[in-house]
């Protein structure tokens, strides 16, 4: 028996032809000429090896054979629109958005997201950095499946790391005798900033943000000319910097924790919140 290559388009013709009652309306509904919507019933007829349309005076009616596939028709159509429903709800819901701290967005994260990728190579997984709180209200609000972030007082989520704040300058270089102190920091509502002008100001000592930027290299890089102190996590210290003791009016820095917040979705989010436990992020 011949195997029949019947398409979307010529069910859907059919159907068509028959529901608005005519070939020419099914033209117009379909924005065809009525040339093409005969061809396209001819091929299926010839596809099925059947007669689906017999001729009553000026009109076509549907044969035994015509009304019996009607059935199948709309059944195949309708089981091919679930099935792209399906298809498309899987596709919207295959995607982990992920909110990472400006300060927690470089070191290991990268590779162990690059692991996930492989793992689930179907997984779309969106990252974007930002400020703890920008995050946390973004995640509270459904934007983002998990988010980590760094807080000095977590309320919510778990703590997955903890690292101590400290003073970075130079190498050999000691605490600055200048007045105003010359500070570098991330932009923003940054926790590291907070912390530092917050110490400062404690102290009554007058501070100036000479060197603002979101990037870690380049931040470091302005200590490391002498340019700046700052304060960041004691894991930063590098090639070329020290951890400075500041006078004794100084207040102790704050700890700062790793927070991760996440919602179980999926196995693969699962995954990626299990492997953000395991690998020991640590604030820079």
């Amino acid at each position: 028996m011949k195997q029949a290559n019947v398409s979307t388009e010529l069910l859907q013709t059919f159907v068509t032809v028959v529901e608005s009652g005519g070939f020419i309306r099914a033209a117009q509904h379909l924005y065809k000429t009525q040339s093409t919507v005969s061809q396209q019933i001819r091929k299926l007829e010839t596809e099925l090896d059947a007669n689906l349309f017999a001729t009553s005076g000026r009109r076509r009616l549907l044969t035994p054979a015509g009304e019996q596939f009607l059935g199948y028709a709309k059944r195949w159509l309708a089981l091919q629109d679930e099935a792209l429903f399906a298809l498309a709800k899987n596709s919207l819901a295959a995607e982990i958005r992920l909110g990472v701290s400006h300060s927690l967005s470089e070191g290991v994260l990268p590779e162990l997201l690059a692991q996930f990728s492989r793992a689930y190579p179907h997984v779309n997984l969106v990252v974007e950095t930002g400020y703890g709180n920008e995050l946390i209200q973004r995640y509270d609000s459904g934007d983002y499946d998990l988010i980590l972030t760094l807080e000095r007082e977590p309320l919510a989520g778990k703590v997955i790391g903890t690292a101590a704040m400290v003073w970075i300058g130079k190498a050999g270089s000691e605490w600055s005798g200048l007045h105003p102190l010359r500070l570098a920091g991330y932009q923003g509502a940054c926790e590291f900033r907070q912390a530092a002008t917050h110490a400062l100001d404690q102290a009554g000592i007058p501070w100036q943000i000479v060197y603002s930027t979101n990037s870690l290299a380049a931040l470091m890089a302005a200590v490391r000319a002498g340019l700046a102190v700052t304060v960041r996590a004691d894991c930063a210290v590098s090639a070329g910097l020290a951890i400075l003791a500041p006078p004794p009016s100084v207040p102790e820095l704050p700890t700062i924790s790793v927070v991760l917040r996440n919602r179980t979705l999926s196995e693969a989010s699962e995954w990626l919140a299990a492997a953000l436990q395991k690998t020991g992020l640590q604030a820079a």
